[in-house]
């Protein structure tokens, strides 16, 4: 069945990363299967060239016309990435049927013609079918010698597509000067600079997202976290406090809000980080997990006040365990702020609170 999904960002599967570290890049593309190929081709996209494209969209299943990745320009004007995955370089015969297919479905206007159409193989393409890319007239020529054999009887399972005389015109007028190669040496190259490159092939230093930086105002998803901090800050200097603005007159309280807020906005930059790029979304809740099940013993422990409860509780979750998340134990992503930022993100899930209702 053909599905059409658009692919705001493709995402990955952490295990893959720190796993046979010896084996090349090269090595590790050529043991792929068709469907991890074609998943690696549109990382490599995603990650080397989103900036040229307004979209990019994946055609997967019977059906897909010639097209495994459909890159958009803004113009509406498109490029396809066409994906093969061989034990060898790709000869003409193993690609005049996608030739025919690009042809056919145009010539029918069910595609529009692309700018650019790019070949990603596995082994690269072979020199015979490389000439014949080298020299469009020469791939006309001999695409058409070999269409009964390779096309007619195999574009579509519904009916044969002979080359009667206004198909043949239109391939004869085609631009095959649009079809390009990129080798799969430069595929990797581009791709290892990238975070698919350094989960999936390893060998570069992970380049994690820049952290973000708390806003000037604070934002609606923080406010239970904020509320819960004036509380404390309130029950310490048993003077209600219920704005940020109030708590200014007090340097050291404000400074610690702040300084909060960095460790927040550190933790909710790796939850978006797994959110937008693994496949695996559950381990920033075992990170979340582990922190709380390594403060509730000294959070449950009677205090002077709730400030006392929040000051000791950030200090043993800085020394927390956290390696049960491959976010830490994998990735190595996990530092003190984002120990410290879980605790005010399990505020916001109602699982910690800083001044008892008693």
């Amino acid at each position: 069945m053909l599905s059409f999904v658009q692919l705001d960002k493709p995402h990955i599967d952490i295990e893959l990363y720190g796993t046979d570290t010896n084996i090349a890049p090269i090595d590790k593309v050529h043991i792929m299967d068709e469907d991890s190929f074609e998943q690696f081709t549109l990382e490599w996209l995603f990650g080397c060239k989103k900036s040229k494209y307004s979209s990019i969209k994946r055609i997967g299943g019977a059906g897909d016309k010639g097209r495994d990745v459909v890159g958009y320009y803004s113009d509406g004007t498109v490029d396809y990435y066409q994906c093969k995955h061989y034990n060898t370089g790709l000869a003409p015969t193993n690609y005049y049927l996608e030739l025919g297919k690009l042809c056919y479905y145009t010539y029918k206007k069910e595609i529009p013609i692309p700018k650019e159409y790019f070949i990603i193989a596995s082994n690269d393409v072979g020199s015979s079918l490389q000439d014949l890319i080298d020299k469009p007239s020469d791939l006309l020529t001999s695409l058409i010698k070999n269409w009964d054999t390779y096309c007619k009887t195999k574009i579509t399972k519904t009916k044969e597509v002979p080359l009667d005389k206004s198909f043949l015109d239109y391939i004869k007028s085609f631009d095959f000067t649009i079809i390009r190669t990129y080798p799969i040496a430069q595929v990797i190259d581009e791709y290892l600079d990238t975070i698919y490159g350094n989960i999936r092939f390893g060998g570069r230093r992970l380049s994690l997202p820049t952290t973000l930086t708390p806003t000037d105002t604070v934002e609606s998803e923080e406010m239970p976290y904020i509320s819960a901090l004036l509380e404390a800050y309130s029950d310490e200097l048993n003077i209600k406090i219920d704005t940020i603005k109030s708590l200014e007159a007090y340097s050291s309280y404000f400074k610690h809000l702040n300084r909060q807020r960095k460790d927040y906005y550190s933790a909710e930059t790796i939850r978006r980080f797994v959110r937008d790029t693994l496949t695996d979304s559950q381990q920033f809740d075992v990170l979340k997990e582990e922190i709380y099940n390594g403060i509730i013993d000294t959070h449950e422990q009677e205090y002077d006040s709730g400030y006392k409860r929040l000051v000791e509780d950030l200090k043993q979750a800085a020394v927390t365990n956290t390696s049960k998340s491959m976010l830490d134990s994998k990735l190595h992503c996990i530092g003190n702020s984002e120990r410290k930022g879980v605790c005010h993100m399990l505020v916001n899930d109602n699982k910690l609170r800083w001044v008892n209702e008693e």
